[in-house]
């Protein structure tokens, strides 16, 4: 209990010190209560991938246990036992769409994982003052992100996991782009199934536009799961999960609650709740895994995120499995 006490202790501490402080004029209430503390760039780095995750109202951090766990957890890679891949698309808001893939091989020293993101707006017509309906043109807009990851087994508890990551954002003739790492690590506690899970994401380098400085959307997550009823890999069983989620461009951390329900370890229904969000409120999820081969898995993915009556429910698709 004491190392769990220190990396808990530790975690909080790093965290106050990233937090960027609050900047004269960027204070900002929103609908929600949430004030904002600062403006932050490349804030697609802040949208999951994958649909388990998103089921459970992105309370992933400390399950973590497939190939979906790159975009959250880098120490979930571990859990790889040879080598397993995903592919995802979310239907985003105002009619834009993520795509996403990754693939992870375990090299015996440690995983090895590559993933890689785009975003997809509609196209948009370029306007002026002068020819407010348009002058013919499209314009360019969209990101894209690539990222290595490495994660190792430190000993048969812990596991640690970094990722190093390219990002790229363009507006027509703009870009932005920023390297930025995420750290995890993972900690079964020895009691039961308990397991702790702990992130650092998106820190990186200040950008500047327009001789403005602007923080990269870092996030600090600290996180527990276990399973309430049954043992992972019963023919039925439950995990329940909750996560304190801490972005330094809002002033108040996020509370996020999620479940998952194994049915014959062959069907899986999922929910999730987040508390303090600026958008998100509930979200649901099912999915279904099967060997066509033995030693080969194949699983597919499907959520649902309430996002108010303002935006459309973004709702994600992912098909993943191992080789």
């Amino acid at each position: 209990m004491k190392r769990v006490l220190m990396f808990g202790l530790t975690g909080f501490a790093i965290c106050a010190l990233v937090a960027p402080p609050p900047v004269a004029g960027q204070e900002e209430e929103i609908g929600t209560g949430q004030r904002r503390v600062g403006r932050a760039v490349l804030s697609v780095l802040k949208v999951g991938q994958g649909a388990r995750a998103a089921g459970m109202g992105g309370s992933y951090v400390a399950i973590a246990d497939d190939i979906n766990t790159i975009f959250v957890n880098p120490a979930g890679l571990t859990h790889i036992e040879r080598a397993e891949y995903a592919f995802s698309y979310t239907r985003w808001l105002v009619d834009s769409g993520f795509y996403s893939g990754a693939v992870a091989y375990n090299i015996e020293r440690g995983v090895l994982g590559l993933s890689v993101f785009a975003h997809s707006p509609p196209k948009m017509m370029e306007t002026t003052i002068f020819q407010p309906l348009g002058t013919g043109r499209e314009l360019d807009a969209g990101d894209v992100s690539i990222g290595l990851t490495f994660a190792r087994k430190l000993t048969d508890r812990l596991s640690f996991g970094v990722q190093v990551r390219w990002t790229q954002e363009t507006l027509d003739v703009d870009r932005i782009s920023a390297v930025d790492v995420n750290l995890g690590t993972m900690f079964y506690t020895g009691y039961r199934s308990l397991r702790l899970g702990m992130t650092f994401l998106n820190l990186g380098k200040d950008q500047k536009i327009l001789e403005t400085e602007y923080h990269l959307p870092v996030a600090f997550n600290l996180a527990t799961a276990m399973e309430v009823i049954g043992n992972k890999g019963d023919q039925t069983y439950i995990t329940a999960t909750f996560e304190n989620y801490f972005a330094t461009d809002f002033a108040e951390p996020q509370y996020r609650l999620g479940g998952e329900l194994w049915l014959q370890n062959t069907v899986a229904l999922r929910g999730g709740y987040q508390i303090n969000s600026d958008l998100e409120t509930f979200s649901m999820g099912a999915g279904v895994k099967f060997q066509p081969v033995e030693g080969r898995e194949i699983r597919a993915d499907f959520s649902y995120s309430d996002y108010g009556r303002f935006f459309d429910a973004p709702l994600r698709f992912s098909l993943s499995g191992s080789f």
